[in-house]
């Protein structure tokens, strides 16, 4: 079947706008486009960027699973075999990867870091109530997951701030829209992350700890461990995954518990509605709105004919919104009872910090609503520029001192 023409208009099947996510008007809002989506182009071929949108559950959640057809080749580094990046191996190749990971990164291992993170969280948010005003993003939402991370691999507590320099720069660079001489700079920043991650991880080599760089490096009787560019992708992928996607998290979470003053009550009283806002949070405004994949041969997708070595646009916050699983969909509830949302994933690559993001968002949010009469300072909040995260690039608050 050959594919769809765009269309322009609400009304009629051959009349939307071709979808884009690189437009200004659906990074700030790519609901409505999804819906527009979902209804009448559930495969849309978005021809100026050259790849093709997925935006209904099931499509996007059987394409995540079938990474036979739908290779995450196109993910991985440049520089690094496909086969040798946890985020872009397809299975055989993943599994042996994700093993030696998960043989480290257990989860026994997060959950301990549980009292952590709730001291890390309160410690950030106490100096702030004597501030009265503040930006959650920059003095809450960053430093909280990227402290965990640079403490679970060891890396040195002054060179906290460079870390979330080079974190931005890697969003910026990967997902954003800069400028050639931008661009120069945020390669000089991803260079300068590499050259300090190959230094830590020659150190663990030949002086192992007990951080999570010297156990993804550790051989055992069934396992050689990671190789150093092993390594060195996956802590770029930790610091990546473990704290720009929960920076976001926790932005979008209280922007939702902002909305409505009901909840954000019920949340100060109940610590379990918290862990429910960060679910719901999860579902209704995910930090990760896509995923890319390429297929490895012609496939057929809501009568619609994707051919082979295609790029292909998994519409993650499309699925989470779709009105035939969800029901009122577009309406932000945490009593929902549906199956579960695809914010993490699917399949072979399901992330692997799923559990430390919803305890990190948890425990900001439980230090931050403990801050009396806490209320938004600003209505307009600016976003990230990306067009497959989502969260606020700046989060005004104030409370009573």
């Amino acid at each position: 079947m050959r594919p769809r023409r765009p269309c322009v208009s609400l009304t009629c099947p051959d009349m939307v706008d071709e979808f884009d996510p690189f437009l200004p008007d659906v990074q700030r809002d790519p609901y409505p486009h999804y819906a527009r989506l979902r209804r009448y182009q559930p495969v849309s071929h978005v021809a100026a960027r050259k790849m093709w949108a997925v935006s209904r559950h099931t499509d996007v959640g059987a394409a995540l699973k079938r990474a036979d057809v739908f290779s995450s080749a196109i993910m991985g580094p440049p520089d690094l075999p496909a086969s040798e990046s946890l985020l872009s191996a397809d299975p055989p190749a993943h599994s042996g990867l994700r093993k030696r990971v998960e043989r480290s990164f257990t989860p026994a291992r997060v959950r301990g870091l549980a009292p952590r993170i709730g001291a890390l969280a309160e410690d950030l948010t106490r100096v702030l109530r004597a501030e009265g005003s503040f930006d959650v993003v920059t003095r809450l939402a960053a430093p909280l997951p990227l402290i965990v991370i640079a403490e679970l691999t060891g890396i040195d507590p002054e060179r906290h701030d460079d870390f979330k320099v080079w974190a931005d720069a890697i969003i910026a660079r990967g997902t954003g829209r800069p400028s050639a001489e931008d661009r120069k700079v945020l390669d000089t920043r991803v260079a300068a992350l590499k050259t300090y991650l190959r230094e830590i991880i020659e150190r663990r080599r030949t002086a192992p700890g007990d951080d999570l760089v010297s156990a993804f490096l550790r051989a055992d009787d069934d396992d050689d461990g990671l190789s150093p560019a092993q390594a060195l992708n996956f802590s770029v992928l930790l610091l990546l995954g473990g704290s720009e996607t929960t920076t976001n998290l926790i932005g979008n979470s209280l922007r939702a518990l902002f909305a409505d003053e009901t909840l954000m009550a019920r949340a100060r009283r109940d610590p379990a509605v918290i862990a429910a806002t960060v679910e719901e949070t999860l579902r209704f405004d995910p930090p990760v709105q896509s995923v890319l994949r390429i297929t490895t041969r012609d496939v057929e997708i809501a009568d619609t004919r994707i051919p082979s070595s295609s790029v292909v646009l998994l519409l993650l916050g499309s699925a989470n919104r779709d009105e035939r699983v969800f029901a009122d969909a577009d309406r932000f509830w945490i009593d929902r009872r549906e199956p579960r949302h695809l914010a993490f994933g699917a399949g072979p690559h399901y992330c692997l910090g799923a559990t430390l993001a919803r305890m990190e968002a948890a425990a900001a949010l439980e230090a931050l609503l403990a801050l009396p009469n806490l209320r938004p300072a600003e209505r307009e909040v600016p976003l990230v520029d990306s067009f497959q995260l989502r969260g606020p690039r700046e989060l005004r608050v104030t409370c009573d001192s």
